[in-house]
């Protein structure tokens, strides 16, 4: 099950300006390929909008289904599912999503949902890292790691929906990237996966809604 599309409000030049390739068609309106997913760019405000992973149809424990620039949910995010074709590396040198953070109020409640919807369960654990007591658990939608957090085993829950929380993104090169992007990246340090590094874009000063870290590839070997 592909991640495909992933719908966003930000304008086209928030992420131009963050050295993507942004892409312009009268189907599609404004996209931006990374690997095998399309970022929407409609411009109209208001962050996450919706995604399209492959055989999944409707809503999915509160996150919405893409709608397209017609407001036609099959057709708006099959034509951005077909197109997403392995672009390439943008100017800034970077090439694909590694993964996407879902953020939710109760992790049993969307691990439920995910699996009902095809999507399987690949590891998980807990963590204080980021203050509170949290669960992450990790599932495969293509070749995207969706990484669900939320509330530890025995932490309250809520009835939060479930929403995008981030993306992180694959650098070919992290050094040179930063040294193009400047101060728009931050400085680089240890990822929680071995041998890789991971540095903060700073892309709320342009326009781009949600969180966005930059990482080095996957060790090989």
């Amino acid at each position: 099950m592909q991640l495909r599309l992933i719908e966003l409000g930000d304008t086209p030049q928030a992420w131009e300006a963050a050295g993507f390739l942004v892409e312009h068609s009268a189907d599609d309106g404004a996209t931006v390929t990374l690997g095998s997913t399309v970022l929407r760019l409609d411009g109209a405000g208001g962050g996450f909008l919706g995604w399209h992973l492959d055989g999944l149809d409707g809503d999915l424990d509160g996150l919405a289904p893409a709608t397209g620039p017609g407001g036609d949910d099959t057709r708006g995010a099959n034509t951005a599912a077909d197109g997403a074709a392995e672009a390439g590396t943008h100017p800034n040198g970077i090439s694909r999503i590694d993964h996407v953070v879902v953020r939710t109020g109760d992790i049993d409640r969307t691990v439920t949902a995910f699996e009902a919807a095809g999507l399987e369960v690949r590891g998980g654990r807990s963590t204080t890292s980021y203050g509170a007591p949290m669960r992450q658990v990790f599932f495969w939608a293509g070749d995207v790691i969706l990484e669900l957090v939320g509330p530890d085993a025995g932490e309250p829950t809520t009835d939060e929906p479930t929403s995008i929380f981030g993306l992180a993104l694959v650098a070919d090169d992290l050094d040179a990237t930063g040294a193009l992007l400047g101060e728009l990246l931050g400085t680089p340090r240890e990822a929680v996966q071995a041998g890789r590094r991971i540095a903060g874009l700073r892309g709320r000063d342009l326009g781009i809604s949600l969180p966005v870290a930059v990482m080095s590839p996957h060790r090989r070997g």
